[in-house]
């Protein structure tokens, strides 16, 4: 009887291929021993371009001899195989088969992760990274106050709703320590984890030009440990103690014994400014990872449904400091609610005033680094100072260190921590004497206003007249409805120079008229925090569209976006304003 198999073993190779692929076996290619025999031993030999994925054993759930193998062993390409085999059979690391290698290899190292557990850290990083490993057996906590109070029946019904708020306000500490935990044990050790052996160190950019960057452990969490060492610190010398107390002692939980951790709120909570101004950033970051990343998506999605993270997606997880943060108040208050007791209540509203206090100074710093955003966006728009037209080159050489406009400075007059704001931007017509007119575009900032020219190969504008500070300006408007005079004065209330703005609808030159009043009615008031604010609050929220393609820009500050894009677990990027009560 003849051996039956095709000559070439065409099919009959693509099928013993595609099933060694998938149990992870693997054929001797070596060459003829004798003349009569049509294969090697073992089998038909393999296309080098089949073989290339061989070395990486799969998991497999089913049968075949894949069970029994290490998944940790990879196998070393051969030279040849490197390097391209005689035959031209390609390089494996060109860009898709990459790809494809390094997503098996992940899909590997998480398998491991989740059968093995965590690999602990080295100790460089497990000294940062890793908190209260041997002391977390302090931070556990009965089923409900009731357990710890024998004489809870015999409790008025006030009081057991004081129990039952002030028992809220420790669970709830508790299970918030353990979520922040998530993002160091389990994100971040696993992203560190994949480091070390070379994953995650490349974040395609995507196209025909690729940069590689390592998605970064610190930019994405590296603040949050010092989160969880402020709130162990609380635990252990604020409600533990309290806690304790109830358990020796069998009497309600007192209110008054929080009173001193309460009113250091400020000292203890120092990391949630960092916190909460990077968090926008850190949001954007996260998006732009996953965006770029298909390694890093992966990674994250397998985080996600890990059993440890209870569901909580990464933007839920970035987000929860600034809801923790903001949530005191209420909780408090709660207390303060069901509290009959002057002494207590009078110990809960000073609590409350504290915490209320040190949120002020948290929307503070984030509504100054949204602004310095702003501020920084602007200016790199407007580039060269052009004002002048110098006769000669030795004049346009003494010019050059007098020639450059630089809007980060601080404004006069006012405190340092006010920033400048670009309160609208437009384009509009202007004439000056008997000139005809000219094509402008405007920048009215909180203390002054540049008009400028658009450039045409630049998303940049260079300024064509010398700044017009507000404290010397004066509007006027003309019978054209959709006109107005720009008067500005010396130091001798003297007239300068004066500009006929033309703009393009009526709408728009009431728009004009009424910013720049505002602005300078708040200047006249300038260094004062009541002004600050109540200028930033007549600011329109947002950037909107064009009309007919000469519209005008109230603001290049961005809105907030979503909370949760589609099918992802990070938020978009959103301002952080109003952080009482907020959640």
């Amino acid at each position: 009887m003849h051996a039956f198999g095709p000559p070439n073993g065409g099919s009959l190779q693509g099928l013993v291929a595609s099933r060694i692929e998938t149990y992870g076996g693997r054929l001797r290619a070596s060459t003829l021993s004798t003349p009569g025999r049509l294969y090697p031993r073992g089998g038909p030999v393999l296309d080098p371009s089949r073989r290339r994925l061989q070395g990486y054993v799969p998991f497999t759930k089913g049968f075949g001899p894949a069970r029994g193998l290490s998944p940790l062993r990879l196998r070393e390409p051969d030279p040849e195989k490197r390097h391209g085999g005689p035959f031209g059979a390609g390089t494996p690391h060109f860009p898709k088969l990459k790809e494809v290698t390094r997503a098996h290899e992940l899909e590997v190292r998480l398998h491991t992760f989740s059968m093995f557990g965590m690999p602990r850290l080295p100790p460089e990083d497990r000294r940062h990274w890793e908190i209260g490993e041997d002391g977390d057996s302090s931070l556990a906590i009965e089923k409900s106050w009731k357990e710890l109070v024998p004489g809870h029946k015999e409790m008025s019904r006030e009081l057991c709703h004081q129990q039952e708020a002030l028992w809220e306000l420790l669970t709830t500490e508790l299970i918030y320590v353990r979520k922040l935990k998530i993002m160091t044990d389990l994100l971040a050790a696993g992203l560190l984890n994949l480091q070390r052996v070379g994953l995650l160190t490349e974040v395609t950019c995507g196209g025909m030009f690729r940069s590689f960057l390592q998605v970064s452990a610190e930019t994405l969490f590296g603040n949050v440990p010092s989160l969880i060492r402020a709130h162990r610190s609380f635990w252990e010398e604020v409600l533990g103690p309290t806690l304790e107390e109830t358990r020796a002692s069998g009497q309600p939980l007192d209110p008054v014994s929080l009173q001193n951790g309460f009113l250091s709120f400020s000292q203890r909570f120092q990391p949630y400014i960092l916190y909460c101004v990077r968090v926008k950033q850190t949001m954007a970051y996260a998006w732009e990872q996953q965006d770029s990343s298909p390694l890093f998506r992966t990674f994250v999605q397998w985080c996600e449904k890990h059993k440890r993270s209870g569901r909580q997606t990464l933007g839920d997880l970035l987000i929860k400091p600034h809801q923790r943060i903001t949530k005191y108040p209420l909780l408090l208050q709660a207390v303060l609610k069901r509290s009959p007791e002057a002494r207590a209540r009078e110990a809960l509203t000073a609590m409350i005033a504290a915490v209320e206090s040190f949120l002020r100074h948290i929307n503070k710093r984030v509504r100054q680094g949204e602004e310095q955003e702003s501020l920084v966006a602007a200016a790199r728009r407007i580039g060269p100072y052009e004002v002048l037209e110098p006769p000669s080159e030795e004049v346009e050489k003494n010019l050059r260190q007098f020639s450059t406009l630089d809007l980060m400075a601080p404004m006069l007059g006012v405190a340092s921590e006010h920033t400048r704001q670009l309160l609208l931007e437009g384009p509009v017509r202007m004439k000056e004497g008997r000139e005809g007119k000219l094509d402008v575009y405007l920048f009215l900032f909180s203390d002054v206003l540049l008009v400028t020219k658009t450039l045409r190969r630049a998303d940049k504008a260079k300024v064509i007249r010398p700044p017009l500070m507000l404290e010397k300006l004066v509007c006027r408007p003309l019978r054209d409805p959709s006109s107005f005079l720009l008067i500005h004065l010396t130091e001798f209330q003297c007239v300068s120079s004066a500009l006929t703005v033309h703009c393009p609808r009526a709408t728009d030159c009431a728009l004009w008229l009424e910013k720049t009043q505002q602005a300078q009615g708040l200047g006249r008031g300038k260094g004062t925090s009541a002004g600050n604010k109540e200028l930033s609050e007549t600011r329109p929220r947002g950037r909107p569209a064009k009309a007919e393609g000469r519209g005008l820009h109230p603001t290049e500050e961005g809105a907030p976006g979503p909370l949760s894009g589609p099918g992802r677990g990070v938020p978009r990027p959103q301002a952080l304003h109003a952080f009482r009560g907020r959640l």
